[in-house]
């Protein structure tokens, strides 16, 4: 150690000896090869010398062979030709490591400014921690190109020799200002589609990437990559042709329709039969659909279309890797069409290729490498059904688009308003009113919170799922022992529940009703109550009040509060859980709520309303519901963010209270049901413990003495 003194501070010692002494030539030494001009290698050649990556534990060389798909993908990204290059594929099929293949060919093979942009900043951190900085570490090609100051390796840049690799998310001042040779955006239907402000947005994230190269000139290029996100367009007119056998059905957003501007690019397998080219899709795998989906899934082949071969899931690999070789791979649309009146199908580099500036490809998930038939058909299949028994289609338009890579096509689009007031009409069922219908295994009560009133539901459920409102009414009066303001009337005033807990009394006598099953000898009482916890100012406080007074009474398994969560994207359709904060930044609540995607479930009380042939997962519509009650049930239609009022609509409390009757049904077990072996609870026959014997049920029955001129039920219930 070396000793110095300082006039001001003294003697100083243990200060660390300077670093070697770096001579000019050692200096122009390291920065010669900066001055080399390209190397004319292409991507995948140049990952295959310089990457590594993780297979099994282990990091090993690049190996284009394991998805052969993204060769040319990846290739086309140095092409003069194209301005930019969209891949289209389901999730774990390889998109992000071809991102990071193009990452190394301009780090080792063709230095200079690259950005990726990630969905969020989030996913961009951990792009680098988790994938980016592993393999940079484990690629000696490029970790002694990396740079080793301070700022040189980043969440936000890396700087290697001769090229800055800036890593950034989709916000406007990340796409403005800078000239980048190369953009790679990744997961491009899960960002914002348009950046900036809402009434001035500046553009969508790809339009402005292809900004930024624009003083690469033929050099720049941006690479757009996704698992599409977006429903088909339900206005477009597009029906499959032979003049664009390629073309993807319009979506609403994201990269498909940039896709379709492209080339159009689709995966091909040789048959090993007839030797005729085919596209492998999930639609060509041939299995029985009427078997139990893991069934369904094991015996799942593809079917040569040309010559009806029957091909096995284990010579996928081999029919990929054939590509390589020219036996196969992709497929654009030319320019031409042939004498059969289908277009032609050239390569990459034919010259009667598509005019534009865009290469674009599709693989359908039936190709992918790290995807299997079963398990493809397992999840297809299971989610197809559920979808027929809920009415709920999002967890099979998320089979569509992050399994089998394709934008997903409603079925109500084909034909918007099919379900009508008249429809419904026709097929109501004739059912006495606040009877259960023979077939009545249990009966929950919904009620919705107004400003002056309760709107209640009673709901008779049976196996499967089906079920049919067997009351409708209102409670508009407050119990007697209920305060009142001074200048209120001294015997009547209009029910407050946000400033009155006790007018939720009103409610108490709802767990005792009996309803007699039809044909049997026994009645039903509510197995579950549910109460919306939001409504008027201060509700909330007191549907609190009123739940802890109930559950001190012994009844917290009988009550429940729900809140609606709007949104497709829920992560459940039913949880139970405390809220995570309270308003206005105050600690969170100690009581649970019943949480309800209440989109989701609004789109499965819908189609259950319209399965008029009954059985499983059926809500009948009895003669006796009012017209306006059934106005209310139709009130709102799909939008593009979720469900809405119709036009003209105002009021729509018996939709609000089908969804909670169905969540708080599904919560209690609806959907796990063994119903050769059912809970007691949904039980068919007097061993139900909310059964109660008919000459017992008449004596419950029996009108109570009234303790004052006013204090019949009737006056405050109707319906009663």
């Amino acid at each position: 150690m070396v000793e110095m003194l300082d006039r001001g501070i003294g003697r100083l010692t243990r200060i660390p000896p300077l670093p070697p002494f770096t001579a000019p030539e050692e200096i122009l030494a390291d920065a010669l090869p900066l001055l080399d001009p390209p190397s004319r290698v292409t991507v995948t050649e140049a990952a295959e010398r310089h990457m590594r990556v993780p297979v099994q534990g282990n990091w090993v060389p690049f190996d284009r062979a394991v998805t052969p798909y993204t060769v040319e993908p990846a290739d086309m990204t140095q092409s003069r030709r194209f301005k930019a290059v969209v891949f289209l594929g389901p999730s774990q099929s390889g998109k992000s490591q071809m991102m990071q293949s193009v990452s190394a060919h301009a780090v080792t093979c063709a230095p200079g400014p690259v950005q990726v942009i990630h969905m969020t900043k989030t996913d961009a951190d951990a792009w680098v921690e988790e994938k980016l900085d592993p393999t940079i570490l484990n690629s000696p090609a490029l970790r002694e190109r990396l740079g080793t100051g301070r700022d040189d390796s980043t969440f936000s840049r890396k700087r290697f020799k001769g090229m800055r690799l800036t890593i950034g998310y989709p916000v406007p001042n990340q796409l403005s200002s800078r000239s980048q040779r190369l953009v790679m955006l990744t997961d491009y239907d899960h960002m914002p589609q348009k950046l900036g402000p809402k009434d001035s947005p500046e553009g969508s994230p790809f339009g402005m990437a292809l900004q930024r190269i624009r003083t690469f000139m033929s050099r720049g290029c941006v690479l757009a990559e996704t698992s599409p996100a977006f429903p088909v367009d339900p206005n477009a007119d597009w029906a499959p042709h032979a003049g664009h056998p390629h073309m993807l059905p319009p979506a609403t957003a994201g990269l498909v329709p940039i896709y379709n501007e492209g080339t159009r690019g689709r995966w091909y397998w040789e048959c090993p039969d007839c030797g005729d080219l085919f596209e492998p899709r999930f639609d060509r795998l041939h299995y029985d659909a009427d078997l139990d989906p893991g069934a369904a899934g094991e015996q799942a082949m593809m079917e040569c279309p040309h010559c009806g071969t029957l091909i096995a899931h284990r010579h996928k690999v081999g029919l990929n890797r054939a590509a390589l070789e020219g036996r196969g791979g992709w497929l654009h649309e030319g320019r031409h069409i042939e004498a059969n009146g289908r277009r032609a199908l050239v390569r990459i580099d034919d010259p009667d290729i598509r005019r534009t500036p865009i290469a674009s490809y599709s693989l359908n998930g039936a190709a992918a490498a790290f995807a299997s038939w079963e398990e493809l058909v397992q999840r297809y299949e299971t989610e197809r059904r559920r979808f027929e028994a809920l009415g709920d289609d999002t967890d099979f338009a998320r089979v569509h688009y992050t399994d089998i890579g394709v934008p997903y096509r409603r079925p109500e689009a084909e034909e918007e308003g099919a379900l009508t007031a008249a429809q419904i009409r026709e097929h109501m069922r004739s059912q006495e009113r606040r009877v259960a219908p023979a077939w009545t295994r249990f009966v929950t009560v919904s009620i919705d919170v107004q400003g002056n009133r309760f709107e209640v539901l009673v709901m008779a459920w049976g196996a499967q799922g089906e079920r049919m409102p067997i009351d409708r009414f209102a409670v508009a009066q407050p119990p007697d022992h209920a305060p009142r303001a001074k200048g209120d009337d001294e015997r009547y005033r209009a029910l407050d529940p946000g400033r009155y807990v006790e007018d939720a009394d009103a409610l108490l006598d709802l767990p005792e009703r009996l309803y007699p099953v039809e044909g049997a000898s026994w009645s039903l009482k509510p197995c579950a109550l549910v109460i919306d916890f939001n409504g008027p100012a201060g509700w909330s406080d007191n549907a609190e009040k009123f739940w802890r007074a109930r559950r001190r009474n012994g009844q917290g398994g009988l009550w429940w509060l729900s809140i609606g969560r709007g949104g497709f994207q829920q992560r459940d359709r039913v949880w139970h859980e405390a809220p995570e904060r309270g308003s206005k930044g105050r600690r969170a609540r100690g009581i649970k709520l019943l949480n309800m995607a209440t989109d989701r479930m609004k789109e499965s009380v819908l189609a259950a309303v319209g399965r008029f042939e009954g059985g499983q997962g059926a809500q009948h519509v009895p003669s006796w519901l009012e017209a306006e009650h059934l106005d209310e049930l139709l009130a709102e239609r799909r939008g593009a963010k979720g469900y809405e009022k119709r036009q003209g609509a105002v009021r729509n409390e018996t939709l609000d209270l089908s969804v909670q009757a169905l969540a708080v049904a599904e919560f209690k077990g609806l959907n796990r049901i063994d119903w050769q072996a059912p809970p007691a609870w949904a039980e068919a026959g007097p061993a139900n413990p909310f059964a109660v014997a008919v000459s017992a049920a008449a004596a419950e029955a029996a009108p109570a003495p009234r303790r004052r001129a006013r204090t019949s039920r009737s006056r405050y219930m109707e319906g009663s």
